[in-house]
């Protein structure tokens, strides 16, 4: 009987482990791309949702280059970082206001790249992306307002 005990404990065990995916952020997207390539693939994508022509394709290929660049700096500045900073509240709010000051810029830069109809399918793309927050999905909140 502690046999079979046993053996049911390592299959579910191992059964467990088999399950899981990958480890330390092995399925993260792009990660080993340079900003180049990932403004490049990303490029290619909004022109293929967006119907971009050759114009603004470049044009917001080197907007997401610039954004790509950013980002990939902010990157390695926090990983330079040995411990993770307390943060005053001036400084999450500097920091915050820094950070929307961009996204205000970026969209600015892509509606007057984009014609309006461009822009309107830009705006549910973009909503749509930040709508599934960093787990990838809908988080089970219930149903509002019914």
């Amino acid at each position: 009987m502690k046999k079979l005990i046993m053996a049911f404990l390592v299959l579910a065990t191992i059964s467990m482990s088999a399950q899981r995916g990958p480890r330390g952020g092995e399925d993260r997207r792009g990660k080993d791309l340079t900003v180049e390539q990932m403004a490049t693939l990303k490029t290619k994508k909004m022109t293929l949702a967006l119907a971009l022509n050759d114009n603004q394709s470049k044009k917001v290929y080197n907007v997401l280059l610039a954004q790509a660049k950013d980002r990939k700096q902010a990157m390695e500045a926090r990983k330079a970082q040995t411990e993770k900073p307390e943060l005053t509240k001036e400084q999450k709010f500097a920091k915050t206001n820094e950070r929307l000051d961009k996204q205000i810029a970026m969209q600015q830069e892509m509606q007057s790249i984009l014609s309006e109809d461009q822009f309107k399918q830009f705006k549910k793309m973009s909503a749509k992306r930040k709508g599934e927050g960093r787990r990838g999905g809908k988080r089970g909140r219930g149903q509002r307002g019914k």
